[in-house]
């Protein structure tokens, strides 16, 4: 066959280090992969099997292929339960990689749900009696497609990876990615149907590069060569790869031309959004349908109508004509209005029912919005024009009259004006409109299932962002799962109810529970047409977020990337989306180490912060603080109490509240000047912001006022005062030690306290669980200051080789994130001086 190249960047000539060559097996053995030598570890010594030997319950009969991981057997059921061949591979003990033997159980369960027709099925596997691993899959009798492609047309072959997109796209809805398309891994059977082996290599969706095994360089993406978290998008780029080799070098069309380029893109978001999407397109192609990877304008789309009623070849002729009469664009559109009618013909009554109550309330409520801001015309002196609360409230008002519109209007009036209160800050003001717009949809009348849902949805993320009780919130969010339950087209509320609800668990500090909402959604979700773009965005956005309190930062990294390409699509750079998604990648790239980028991400935030509001907003307060804790652990100390200052106005003026007594600032930076050392300043801090949240008790909630009780008590204990008694008060608070990072926090504060009381052996039991670890990037002050306490106490136990030791594990730290010259540095050298 051919090689014919789509320009999408340079192919690698030789394997880059990590990559293995490519080995291919022997017809009918096509099993080499990468999986399979994940689960090896500690075996030096490589033992196969004989002819006639027991595996399980195979019994062996002949060696089919041979490769970098491992050997394959042709292999009998030896059982006697009845007759069975199937393709055996013995794993090859030579070949440790991180995940051992505990990767096995977890990998055969998602395997063993691979039930497709054009998939080898994973079959059985175990581990023999001297630790040797294995696994029996389908025996494909075919040969790989390379081999038969000759003898194929050209609608056959695409024909042929239109079935494999489709099987790929099942694998991905179960959280299963190949990540090693390639002919060898493609066999072809004596009917002629493909069948995708080696799907022993599907990695978890989101795994990084680094668990990778055996890449065959030449069907390696992008992203796999630059050692990225592999993704759906890497299957899709081989699946393209695979379609461009089989085409080889015949000349053909450019729409076809162009499912290859964007299959084969070099970004990952530029590529189909699904298999399922790419197999789409080539279905259509085959169809002689327009293909959406191909823009080619009225004229191609006309070109495509013609070729499909090739029976009909007046028409062919009049249509050439009614081009070159300049009247083909009405053409084009006679044939789109025929399509139209009749795939409107097809609905149900109801469908059409709903569809006209669902553009009558749109246009209200665009008529009601529209009414308001009139009153923002510049027919009046500037001064006398109303406020944007002023306008906010004069809807609200006419929202609440009963009489002002029919149930389904008021309804997008409450929830509209609702929602913009709540994202304001106004909670007091939001809760009777959605209130309100709860019972009108409760209520008998013209709203649906799905309205009720919605209305459960946006009033219990109005009661968590308002600090109301979580099991109330929670209780609306069940009901409204309820609701959408047997309903259709449910699928952007039911992930907005999801998402809510993994807020309720990250309060909780269950964030593995809040993983398991939403995971299952990004698995099934459908392609990016057939459900809403913003609900979309604001999966990836969750994903990336759990996936970093889960501690899987290439993961996070992996999401947040697509949650930024998702929002650009919608919005563009300035949208509100975008830009929340690019601040919440800040703290991400601070985790990862990577402090410039973090700082370049949080000033790109704030400018565009500015452009889309004039008023404080919590948004930019948040990321304020955020950037505020990257300086500070960067060594630049005065701009970072700068910006914290200015992240407690913006704070504070959202929400209406005095900037000189808002409690939240005095913590943080109480928190800050611990970490530096100032402790009497730290103390002063940590005091007044107890006493101010006292006073504004209503303001917030629970965990955070035992959360400040909790750092006041830490401060005065390094101050050498007594919080021994504030540390009683708190007593073992459920709801804070739910959350790891108090629960290291109060650790802490029970040591220092410890030590203050001249108790070092208590002090050290309590601040030894927290040492055990290398310290993250993101917690730098955190882990130098634990390890000064750790080295105090450690030297009145008269152990100054590990204080020394704990003092440097500190100092390699800073190092190497190239932070030598970090104020704290200072202070573990003196230590250092001290001790020796």
């Amino acid at each position: 066959m051919g090689s014919a190249r789509v320009a999408t960047g340079p192919r690698l000539a030789q394997p880059e280090a990590g990559l293995v060559s490519d080995d291919p097996l022997k017809p009918g053995g096509a099993l080499e992969g990468r999986l399979f030598g994940h689960f090896l570890r500690d075996l030096s010594e490589i033992r196969e099997p004989r002819p006639g030997e027991r595996i399980g319950a195979w019994r062996i009969e002949r060696e089919i292929g041979r490769g970098g991981s491992g050997v394959v057997y042709l292999a009998e059921r030896a059982d006697g339960a009845y007759s069975q061949q199937v393709a055996l591979k013995w794993l090859r003990g030579d070949r440790p990689v991180p995940g051992g033997r505990g990767v096995l159980a977890r990998e055969r369960e998602l395997l063993a749900s691979l039930d497709h027709p054009n998939i080898a099925r994973l079959i059985d596997g175990g581990e023999t009696e001297d630790g040797m691993l294995w696994f029996a899959m389908d025996h494909v009798d075919g040969a790989t497609v390379d081999g038969v492609a000759d003898s194929m047309t050209l609608n056959q072959r695409l024909e042929l990876v239109r079935t494999l997109c489709r099987a790929v796209h099942h694998a991905h809805r179960r959280g299963l990615i190949h990540g090693d398309i390639k002919p060898t891994n493609v066999l072809v059977d004596g009917r002629g149907r493909p069948r995708l082996v080696d799907f022993g290599i599907s990695r978890i969706r989101g795994a990084g590069f680094g668990s990778s095994y055996g890449l065959t360089p030449d069907y390696a993406s992008p992203e796999q060569r630059r050692r990225e978290a592999l993704t759906t998008a890497s299957d899709i780029w081989q699946l393209g790869r695979l379609l461009e080799d089989l085409v080889g070098s015949e000349p053909i069309p450019a729409d076809l031309r162009s499912i290859i380029a964007r299959a084969t893109a070099e970004s990952p978001e530029d590529r189909y959004a699904s298999a399922e999407a790419m197999g789409s397109d080539i279905a259509a192609w085959l169809a002689r349908r327009p293909v959406t990877a191909y823009d080619g304008g009225a004229l191609y789309r006309l070109q495509r109508l013609i070729q499909r009623n090739v029976l009909v070849s007046a028409v062919s002729a009049v249509a050439v004509a009614i081009i070159v009469g300049g009247g083909a664009w009405m053409t084009l559109q006679l044939a789109e209005e025929r399509d139209r009618a009749r795939a409107q013909a097809e609905r149900t009554e109801t469908a059409l029912s709903e569809t006209k109550s669902a553009l009558a309330r749109a246009e209200a409520l665009s008529r009601f919005l529209t009414d308001l801001f009139r009153a923002t015309r510049p027919d009046r002196p500037r001064e006398e024009l109303p406020s944007t609360e002023e306008i906010l409230d004069r809807g609200a008002e006419r929202a609440m009259d009963p009489e002002a519109a029919p149930p389904g209007e008021r309804f997008d009036m409450l929830s509209t004006i609702g929602q913009v209160y709540r994202a304001r800050g106004r909670y007091d003001d939001a809760a009777p409109l959605l209130e309100t717009a709860l019972t009108l949809a409760d209520a008998a009348g013209p709203l649906s299932a799905l309205d009720r849902a919605r209305a459960r949805q946006r009033l219990a993320r109005l009661m968590i962002a308002a600090g109301d009780p979580l099991e109330d919130a929670e209780a609306l969010l069940i009901e409204a799962e309820g609701l959408l339950a047997g309903e259709a087209d449910t699928w952007d509320t039911l992930v907005r109810v999801r998402i809510t609800r993994t807020w309720v668990e990250r309060y909780r500090g269950r964030h593995d529970r809040a993983l398991a909402l939403v995971e299952p959604l990004w698995w099934q979700m459908p392609p990016p047409g057939a459900m809403d773009a913003t609900a979309r965005a604001g999966l990836l956005d969750s994903l990336a977020g759990l996936h970093r309190a889960a501690g899987d930062l290439d993961r996070a990294a992996a999401f947040r990337d697509l949650s930024l390409a998702a929002f650009r699509d919608i919005q563009g750079e300035a949208g509100q989306g975008y830009v929340v998604s690019l601040a919440n990648s800040v703290g991400l790239e601070f985790a990862r180490g990577h402090f410039e980028e973090a700082e370049r991400r949080a000033r790109r935030a704030l400018s565009l912060y500015d452009r889309i509001y004039d008023e404080p907003v919590d948004y930019r307060a948040s990321l304020r603080r955020t950037l505020a804790r990257v300086l500070l652990a960067a060594g630049e100390v005065d701009e970072a109490f700068e910006v914290l200052r200015d992240s407690g106005e913006e704070y504070a003026r959202f929400r209406g509240n005095d900037p000189d007594e808002w409690p939240l600032y005095y913590s943080t930076r109480g928190h800050f000047h611990v970490r530096l050392g100032n402790l009497d300043q730290a103390a002063a801090d940590m005091q007044r912001a107890r006493e101010l949240m006292a006073e504004q008790a209503r303001d917030f909630d629970h965990r955070l006022a035992v959360s400040v009780d909790m750092l006041l008590a830490w401060a005065r204990c390094r101050h050498g005062d007594d919080g021994q008694a504030v540390l009683d008060a708190i007593g073992e608070d459920v709801e804070l030690l739910n959350h790891q990072r108090e629960r290291a926090q109060l650790r802490e504060a029970r040591a220092a306290c410890h030590w203050r009381a001249g108790e070092p052996e208590a002090a050290l039991a309590e601040l030894e669980p927290l040492l055990d670890t290398p310290i993250p990037p993101d917690k730098l002050l955190d882990g130098a200051d634990r390890r000064l306490l750790a080295a105090d106490i450690l030297a009145r136990l008269d152990r100054r080789d590990e204080a020394l030791a704990r003092l440097d594990e500190a100092r390699q730290a800073f190092e190497v994130h190239g932070l030598a010259n970090h104020p704290v540095v200072e202070r573990l050298d003196r230590r250092t001086v001290q001790l020796r």
